[in-house]
């Protein structure tokens, strides 16, 4: 103890990667409008924009990233941001007595895409307190890692196969 977590690398670069392409769609489109004058093409475009837009508002709120540190009486969290824009996840301080357990969640390989195994590492809050996900690991270390905290903050350990 402490423990320092950030678990917005994952969020991250999934979040730039959608800007990426949101800055290549709107470059093409006003490539298409001002250089071609070809309006069905940056049409086209703007659907396209408009869809990423859409979708990367969904992950925006879907994927957890924060960063924050773990000592043995509280827990400081502050949500991850990417390009100013908030991603999920919790701000706070909370004392260590609000969390019930340390849970690891087991994630099954991907489907068809090279990756194994993975592992959610999350402090269980109780009556009021949110769960916070406090790392993201592979081959089993999650399970390693989780009973170590769990020991160290004298939280009940748990783990679980989560599904898809």
């Amino acid at each position: 103890m402490p423990f320092d977590f950030d678990t917005s690398e994952t969020a991250t670069l999934v979040m730039r990667g959608v800007a990426g392409v949101l800055v290549v769609e709107l470059a093409g489109m006003a490539f298409l409008l001002f250089v071609s004058h070809n309006r069905a093409g940056a049409g086209a475009l703007l659907i396209s924009a408009a869809m990423t837009i859409y979708f990367g508002r969904l992950f925006l709120a879907q994927l957890e990233g924060s960063a924050g540190r773990i000592s043995s009486d509280e827990v400081t969290v502050e949500r991850a941001r990417v390009l100013g824009l908030p991603l999920a996840g919790e701000d706070g301080r909370f004392a260590i007595r609000r969390f019930t357990a340390v849970r690891v969640e087991r994630m099954p390989p991907p489907v068809n895409v090279q990756g194994g195994p993975h592992e959610r590492v999350r402090l269980i809050g109780g009556d009021g307190t949110p769960d916070i996900l406090i790392a993201r690991t592979q081959r089993g270390a999650g399970v390693t890692l989780g009973r170590e905290l769990a020991a160290d903050l004298k939280l009940a350990f748990e783990e679980v196969s989560a599904p898809y």
